[in-house]
Order: structure tokens, then C-alpha cells, then sequence
């Protein structure tokens, strides 16, 4: 626990330190961050399905994940970071589907669809953390502060949040509750643990909102966007626990315990950030349609 406890503190640490190289410095800070964490949950992936996948295709991977990232900062600067992603994506694709000849008689249909697995997860999810880094605020939302400073401790805390109210409720009432969420995936985990989970996320939404216009933005049209904020957070909670679920069905279904070893009592980074890419896609598609309702 001691461990555990300690490898959190510093996950911490390193997001707030570059959450303020993000403000004070320069925005792609932090996607050196989002890119770092990219380029090993795509390392812990191929080292999960290495049996599964032919040197050739890991190769691509590799590129992929190396490229994918510093392309799309690049292009959503510019305005064009889906257009880039899309580019990016389609040829991973085409370069993947090329083995069928060039490397025939080791490619089969299985481990192209395994190699293109490992370049979508975790890459493009993590890419949506580069689109919320540069998302654009409307002028009519400037007094509210509502940017990329807002969203992005939105995201880490929704997702931290979600996961530790689940946990805290799941063991206080398992007993009076057992009905498992999905017991042929995760067996631990329980319809009250997901219920509080669910709450977590919306007090860390509430909780990010309030505090973040006390310091940066305010309180006008409170009564309209508290209510907001909190629908957000459900959302994303519901995401983070999705993740959480397809996290543990891919180690279940590659019979591995951990992604990896970089964050000891936690496992690998995947382990770690898993909810947090998918309420990633929640966060950037809703303030997405939020900003796009007020320009």
C-alpha cells in the first residue's frame, strides 16, 4: 500500500508539473506529457501482444506511435488536428494492409487486426488529450474561462475520482449489494461500487468547476452551468468505468495481471490512465458542442 501510495504521489506530481509548464510556459508542454505516455502504453501493448503481432507490424506500430502525436499538435495549432489524426490513421492502415504482400506469408488477417488494435489503443485515444490541450473557447464564454485550463484537471480528476468513490463504496456495501457489474471480466467489482463511482465523478466535476471560477473564471450563469458540469462529470465517470472494464477484459483475454511495471502497486501507465482516455473523448465531445452552441 505504502508503494502504491507513493507511486500515485508522484503521478500527481508530474501532471501538475506539467499542467503549469502547460499555463506558464507553453501549451505543448503538455503534450510532451500526453506524447510520453503514449509512446510506453504503446510499448506495454506490443510487449503484451508481441506473441500475436510479426516484427514488421510492431515496427509500423512503433512509427505510428512516434509519429501520431507531434503530427497532431502540429495540426491542431493550425486548426486541422482531426483532418491530421485521420491522415495518420489511414496510413497506418494502408502500411499495415501492405504486409499482405510484401510480408505474406507471416501476415494473416488475426495479427493485422492485433496490430491495428495496439496503434488505435492507446494512441488515438490519447491523441483526444492533444485536441482538448488546443481546444478553442468562444469569445461569449471568455469572462467564464472556460478553455483548456479548465478541462484538462476536469479530466484528471473526474477519472482519479470516479475510480477511488467506486472502490470506497464497492467495499462499504458489497456485502448488503453483491451483485457483481460484469463478473465474467472483473469479478471484483459491483453494481453499488459502479453507482459510486458514478457519484465520485460528478462531485469532482462540481468540485473542478467551483474552484476553478473562484480563481480564474466566475460565477455568472451559475445556475446553468453547474447543472452542466455535472451532467459532464456522470458522463465521464460512466466513460472512466469503461474503461476501466475494457482495461481489464484485454489483460484478461492476453492472461496478464498488469500492462506493465513503470508505476509499482499500480502497474503499467495503460493501467493507470485507462478511464482517463475515455473520459478524454466525453470532456473534449461535449465542451466540443458546447463551444461550437456559443460561437
Amino acid at each position: 500500500m505504502k508503494l502504491r501510495s507513493i507511486s500515485a504521489t508522484v503521478y500527481v506530481a508530474v501532471l501538475l508539473i506539467f499542467y503549469l509548464l502547460k499555463i506558464f510556459v507553453h501549451p505543448l508542454c503538455f503534450d510532451v506529457l500526453t506524447y510520453a505516455f503514449a509512446i510506453i502504453g504503446t510499448f506495454e501493448m506490443l510487449r503484451a501482444v508481441k506473441e500475436k503481432t510479426t516484427k514488421a507490424q510492431r515496427v509500423i506500430v512503433c512509427i505510428f506511435a512516434f509519429v501520431c502525436i507531434p503530427s497532431c499538435a502540429i495540426g491542431e495549432t493550425f486548426g486541422y488536428g482531426i483532418a491530421t489524426l485521420a491522415i495518420c490513421t489511414f496510413v497506418l492502415a494502408i502500411a499495415l494492409l501492405s504486409l499482405l504482400v510484401l510480408d505474406h506469408e507471416q501476415t494473416t488477417i488475426e495479427n493485422l487486426g492485433v496490430s491495428l488494435f495496439a496503434s488505435v489503443y492507446p494512441n488515438v485515444l490519447i491523441t483526444i488529450l492533444v485536441f482538448v490541450n488546443h481546444i478553442q473557447m468562444p469569445e461569449a464564454l471568455a469572462e467564464l474561462a472556460f478553455n483548456s485550463n479548465l478541462l484538462i484537471p476536469l479530466i484528471f480528476a473526474i477519472s482519479p475520482l470516479s475510480d477511488v468513490f467506486a472502490y470506497l463504496v464497492g467495499c462499504s456495501l458489497k456485502k448488503v449489494f453483491p451483485k457483481k457489474l460484469a463478473p465474467a471480466i472483473s469479478p471484483n467489482k459491483t453494481v453499488v461500487g459502479g453507482i459510486g463511482g458514478l457519484l465520485g465523478g460528478v462531485i469532482a466535476s462540481g468540485a473542478v468547476y467551483g474552484i476553478y471560477s473562484a480563481v480564474a473564471g466566475s460565477f455568472v450563469d451559475m445556475h446553468i452551468w453547474l447543472p452542466v458540469f455535472l451532467v459532464v462529470g456522470l458522463f465521464g465517470a460512466l466513460a472512466t468505468e469503461f474503461g476501466d472494464l475494457v482495461e481489464s477484459c484485454i489483460k484478461r483475454k492476453l492472461g496478464i495481471k498488469d500492462m506493465g511495471k513503470i508505476m509499482p502497486g499500480h502497474g503499467g501507465i495503460l493501467d493507470r490512465i485507462d478511464g482517463t482516455m475515455f473520459t478524454s473523448v466525453v470532456i473534449y465531445l461535449a465542451f466540443e458542442l458546447i463551444f461550437r452552441f456559443y460561437i
